[in-house]
């Protein structure tokens, strides 16, 4: 992701939103089983991915503190004028159709980036290093770095992100109200709040 900011920052009017939705979500995918089969392979439990349900009330709760959470921090960069990277801006979906398409990708990022990062590396990393705090940290830093697209200042932001996402796996053990706050967050940020977020 790092290798790819130049060329990317180039020329951001040569991709086309579409398929880079697609890409994108073609490639959450692919990670997403790798992980799977990593899961499998490692032998852990449904419970040790968090892949729990929780009371209805409790699920809400949390999603909604992490989804305000979230938004707080995307408002912060707004605030101290942080400007986004020419390639954020440019896939930022414009008609009705890119609409849609990013709404899948937001669903897909959602489920995705949350198996991987949170479900399946922050119990990975927490055996190795014997620290859930380790783990978050890390998981966070490569999560910000696979958002180097978006450059330094929304690749930090993403680690924050990665971090607040991170809280309810390690404290009520579900990966559920991170799943839906980061879905809820992308759609936000992108469908409604995009205007807004990235106005100079």
């Amino acid at each position: 992701m790092i290798a790819q900011v130049p060329l990317a920052e180039a020329v951001p009017e040569l991709l086309p939103r579409p398929a880079v939705y697609l890409s994108s979500a073609l490639a959450l995918w692919a990670l997403t089983l790798l992980a799977a089969l990593a899961v499998w392979a490692s032998g852990f439990d449904a419970r040790t991915l968090g892949l729990v349900v929780l009371p209805p009330g409790e699920l809400a709760a949390w999603t909604l503190g992490i989804t305000l959470t979230g938004l707080a921090v995307q408002v912060a960069g707004r605030v101290l004028r942080f400007r986004e990277s020419p390639i954020l801006l440019h896939l930022l979906p414009r008609t009705r159709k890119e609409k849609a398409a990013f709404g899948l990708l937001s669903l897909s990022a959602g489920i995705g980036e949350e198996l991987v990062f949170r479900s399946f590396l922050i119990p990975t990393l927490t055996l190795a290093s014997g620290s859930a705090g380790v783990a978050l940290l890390v998981s966070s830093t490569l999560f910000g770095l696979l958002h180097a697209y978006q450059r330094v200042v929304g690749a930090l932001r993403a680690a924050a992100l990665g971090a607040v996402l991170g809280v309810p796996f390690l404290l009520c053990g579900s990966v559920l109200p991170s799943m839906l706050a980061h879905t809820a967050l992308d759609l936000l940020a992108g469908l409604w709040l995009a205007d807004w977020l990235t106005r100079r």
